[in-house]
């Protein structure tokens, strides 16, 4: 789920050159190179010193290489616990995964809930976040994939596919390394006058346009700029290296190490939860029927 670029550069910097990394990645020095270059040029930022003897981390290289490795690690860890469960003659859910909507809320139910769900195995189907529009988290649910885990905030997903809420997830900041107010634990109104605010598209969700409309209404001061379309891992690469602050989730805390995720003293929150087909199979009727079971019980 983490793109080659990022596992590369893991590789050179816990080995300390390209030559070294080269070896362990079965590739020649000059790709793992070129690799480095376009990373580096995407993000808009130096990760590697370089110098004859090798290379070293800088300071955003440092911040990065320890946030793909947590990336990396839960990553591992979700597809290690699905390897463990017995798949023998159980009903299969194909569960859509991607970098910024890993199935975490729905597998840390599994693992809860593993008697009452040991009819049922996972099978995870990876997907691009790129996909996902106003209308659809993906056009593959209700073929390739039966279910997706994660925000549903979206009316017009509410439109097209049934939705299972889990729970409720926190708005946060994602802030810039560069940012004046990267150091703060909390953030208040007073924190935010004469900041810029990015969201998601106008009209995206219920729960935005209110965010909106009361940010608009009651803090003039803060400016508000929408992205054209929903969230994927390059806005969070665009506004890495700028002066503005973007909302995010506080399941996506760990999504750009170059950012750091810091609390708001607000009660903005949005639902998060099990997005699938309006018609669904019996297989995945009987499923969502017991995760319901589960959650009023």
């Amino acid at each position: 789920m983490i793109v080659q670029m990022y596992l590369t550069f893991l590789r050179v910097a816990e080995s300390g050159s390209f030559s070294k990394a080269s070896k362990i990645l079965f590739i020649s020095p000059v790709s793992v190179m070129k690799q480095i270059n376009a990373l580096e040029n995407q993000l808009g930022i130096k990760l590697l010193n370089r110098s004859p003897h090798g290379t070293s981390l800088t300071l955003a290289g440092q911040r990065l290489y320890t946030g793909i490795s947590v990336i990396l690690h839960e990553s591992n860890d979700m597809l290690e616990q699905v390897k463990h469960i017995d798949n023998t003659e159980k009903a299969e859910i194909k569960v859509g995964a991607s970098i910024m909507r890993p199935g975490t809320p729905l597998m840390n139910i599994w693992q809860k809930h593993n008697a009452a769900l040991q009819s049922y195995k996972f099978r995870i189907v990876l997907f691009s976040d790129d996909d996902v529009t106003l209308d659809s988290p993906s056009t593959q649910l209700g073929t390739n994939l039966d279910c997706i885990v994660g925000p549903c905030d979206s009316q017009g997903w509410y439109d097209h596919y049934n939705v299972l809420k889990l729970g409720m997830d926190p708005f946060r900041l994602a802030i810039p390394q560069n940012h004046p107010l990267v150091d703060k634990k909390e953030l208040t109104f007073t924190d935010l006058r004469g900041q810029t605010l990015v969201l998601p598209p106008r009209n995206a969700s219920p729960v935005l346009d209110k965010m909106t409309t009361d940010l608009e209404n009651n803090h003039s001061d803060i400016n508000i700029i929408h992205t054209f379309n929903f969230y994927n891992t390059d806005v969070f690469n665009r506004y890495a290296n700028s002066r503005d602050l973007l909302l995010t989730r506080d399941t996506w805390r760990n999504l750009n190490p170059l950012m750091k995720t810091v609390k708001v003293k607000w009660n903005y929150a949005s639902p998060y939860g099990v997005i699938y087909s309006k018609s669904p199979s019996q297989k995945l009727q009987s499923f969502i029927q017991k995760i319901q079971t589960i959650l009023l019980a």
